[in-house]
């Protein structure tokens, strides 16, 4: 459980990126004061309401402020930073004093059902890449960024464990 104070401002990173400011159990997006999610917890699924659409997802990985999140079929990844600690890595990437990690790794673990490009490709930022298949659920692994596929370290058929290499990017 995620316990929030009240009225504390968090950046949301990953494909795209969001400052939120917590009220309540609500979550208001600053980019228009009319966005609103909300988040209900069913069972081991969450509900996200976003501006009266409804998505039914359930979190594969919390590592810290790490979270990797599966929502109708597709893996997502993202970053919660307080908006002090956003903006302090920002500026240490900005001057290449800390460096992000390239490989995409499994967020779960599951067999490999297809592979979407090839080694050299040149992708973007959201990019589907393969295909991993885990509980019966076919996931997009998706490029967080946008790059060359450099070595493809897995094979259509094998099964992976959380957090094993599967593309390493340049």
């Amino acid at each position: 459980m995620i316990r929030l104070k009240k009225n504390k401002k968090f950046v949301v990173s990953g494909e795209n990126t969001f400052t939120l400011k917590t009220q309540d159990y609500n979550v208001l997006s600053s980019r228009t004061r009319k966005d609103k999610f909300t988040l209900q917890k069913n069972d081991d699924n969450y509900m996200v309401s976003f501006n009266n659409e409804h998505f039914v997802g359930e979190v594969a990985e919390l590592k810290q402020n790490k979270c990797t999140v599966i929502v109708n079929g597709n893996t997502y990844s993202f970053t919660i930073d307080t908006e002090a600690s956003f903006q302090r890595k920002e500026s240490l990437i900005k001057n290449n004093q800390l460096k992000l990690n390239a490989n995409v790794e499994a967020p779960m673990p599951g067999k490999i059902t297809e592979i979407l490009i090839a080694q050299g490709s040149q992708v973007e930022k959201g990019t589907a890449l393969l295909l991993l298949e885990a509980m019966k659920m076919q996931n997009q692994i998706l490029s967080h960024q946008t790059g060359t596929v450099g070595k493809i370290r897995v094979r259509t058929g094998e099964s992976v464990m959380v957090n094993q290499v599967l593309i390493e990017m340049e």
